[in-house]
């Protein structure tokens, strides 16, 4: 049965009582250094801090991967340190989300703002499907088949120019690092009998197929008359053996940004 040992504590004070290869895996999520909300916890340059990558590296197994999640502005400091810190850079994953909020400044009402001129409110009703011309930056209120959608109207010249433009896009992916520990053994499979890491257990992260039919490799039919391409993407090739589902990517889906892509695709993403 396995044994697990909880510690309570700063992480990196923690981690100079472990010894070294003495760990399998580490997943953490470090602050993004983005300072949010004036909060210093997000701008102390931890993030950066090669030194505490280090220690990281030594408390890992060889072969031990590591997975740290990043902001989009900042990510690639995080991996310069990383990979600094004597880490292989196996991969990038992106973990994509549909609960993203814009963060974006109104560059016309700012403009109206700062000539002290006030804008005319109003709004609109949007009555069943998808709305094309919607207003930037709109409040809206489901109202079942319709959506009232609040706007104002700019006051100014200058801002009736800038109406609409902004400074910058909804968040809707996080990068995430895959590194990996050097290998002490010649060959992987040497370290993971040694170790017990340096692998990824794939079929273990394998994607259901939803009571699709695998391919088997054997150029046959598939349900979406791709068998030979499938049968590759399922790492299947020349198996006659069905796999038990899709090989897994480096790229992530929390469930509102899958229910989006299946709506845009008719399904086919999964």
């Amino acid at each position: 049965m396995p044994q697990w040992m909880l510690y309570e504590g700063d992480c990196v004070e923690v981690m100079k009582r472990l010894p070294d290869n003495s760990v399998d895996s580490v997943v953490t999520d470090p602050p993004y250094e983005l300072g949010f909300m004036g909060k210093k916890w997000d701008s102390t340059g931890i993030a950066y801090n090669v030194a505490m990558w280090r220690e990281v590296l030594r408390v890992l197994k060889p072969g031990g991967h590591l997975l740290s999640f990043g902001g989009t502005r900042t990510y690639h400091r995080m991996a310069c340190a990383i990979e600094d810190a004597g880490f292989e850079m196996r991969d990038q994953l992106q973990w994509l989300y549909g609960s993203g909020f814009p963060k974006s400044m109104d560059i016309g009402k700012a403009i109206d703002k700062a000539a002290g001129a006030e804008r005319t409110e109003g709004a609109r009703i949007w009555t069943g499907g998808r709305r094309t011309g919607c207003i930037a930056n709109s409040p809206e209120t489901n109202l079942g088949t319709q959506t009232l959608v609040k706007f104002d109207t700019p006051a100014t010249p200058e801002a009736q120019q800038w109406n609409g433009w902004g400074t910058a896009l909804k968040p809707a992916n996080e990068p995430i690092v895959l590194a990996r520990k050097p290998l002490s053994e010649r060959t992987i499979a040497a370290n993971v009998l040694k170790w017990g890491t340096g692998g990824l257990n794939i079929d273990g992260c394998r994607i259901d197929l939803n009571g699709e039919k695998p391919p088997t490799g054997s150029g046959k039919p598939c349900p979406n008359g791709n068998a030979d391409m499938m049968s590759r993407a399922l790492g299947n090739r020349g198996n006659t053996t069905p796999v038990t589902g899709r090989f897994p990517a480096n790229l992530l889906f929390d469930e509102e940004a899958a229910a989006m892509l299946d709506e845009q695709s008719g399904g086919a993403s999964r």
